[in-house]
């Protein structure tokens, strides 16, 4: 009778792949949903970045500025660039959404609790944060194309710089208007302690000037402007997290 072979036990390698594959599969279905959406947004963004331009210009009240092409390729750059803000202004609150219920067996309910109800206001703080750096972009628009006038000076814009100097002040402000948010989740998880964040307030008022700094457009208004509402949010998540 021949002997029977032990049957070799799994890896710790192969337990681990067994555990997570559901949740990978999972992870990459709906990271290809995010995908659909922001491909299809990017299509769309790009067959009508005419009628989006079109209408940040008539929001932006620009008659005294004469916006010019240096190549006639820029108006494929812009709309590339309009096709990708589309794309990623569509698939980011699905992408936040999908990453909560992923991360959901991982959280306590308290936590998980407190992640949604923040999400809905870190998508209006979102919104908020891109139409002021709109905003910021029209107030110096019509400052320095008044003054110019006064001067007897036409203005002379290019096309493309112009508008992606809106959709990036854009972007970013609106990103920057995460912070409180960020910040109360750390807090809420005792990931950081406030204690902290008081003692590096210094650090961190000196990283948003920084980041701030290289925003478009680089003058000392817009800076100062630009600022502002940032080291205000801090502030304010300092007041409201008080007592964690």
């Amino acid at each position: 009778m021949e002997p029977t072979t032990k049957q070799e036990e799994p890896s710790t390698l192969d337990l681990a792949i067994i555990k997570y594959t559901p949740y990978l599969k999972e992870l990459q279905t709906k990271l290809f949903t995010v995908f659909c959406v922001f491909l299809v947004g990017g299509i769309l963004g790009f067959i009508y970045y005419q009628q989006i331009l079109s209408a940040i210009m008539h929001l932006f009240k620009m008659e005294n500025i004469n916006l010019v092409l240096t190549s006639p390729y820029q108006f494929i750059d812009l709309a590339v660039g309009t096709g990708l803000l589309i794309g990623i202004v569509l698939a980011l609150p699905l992408l936040g959404f999908f990453l909560l219920t992923f991360v959901r067996p991982a959280l306590a309910d308290r936590e998980y609790r407190l992640l949604i109800r923040l999400y809905p206001l870190a998508i209006i703080l979102f919104i908020v944060g891109f139409f002021f750096g709109g905003w910021i972009i029209q107030l110096i628009i019509n400052l320095y194309s008044q003054t110019t006038l006064d001067f007897s000076v036409n203005n002379l814009w290019y096309v493309s710089h112009f508008f992606n100097q809106i959709l990036m002040t854009g972007l970013s402000l609106a990103l920057i208007f995460e912070l409180p948010i960020v910040l109360t989740v750390l807090l809420k998880l005792k990931l950081i302690k406030l204690s902290g964040l008081k003692k590096s307030r210094k650090f961190i008022y000196a990283a948003i000037l920084i980041f701030v700094a290289f925003l478009p457009p680089n003058d000392i208004i817009s800076l100062a402007l630009l600022s502002i509402p940032p080291l205000l949010l801090f502030e304010i998540t300092l007041l409201l997290n008080q007592k964690v």
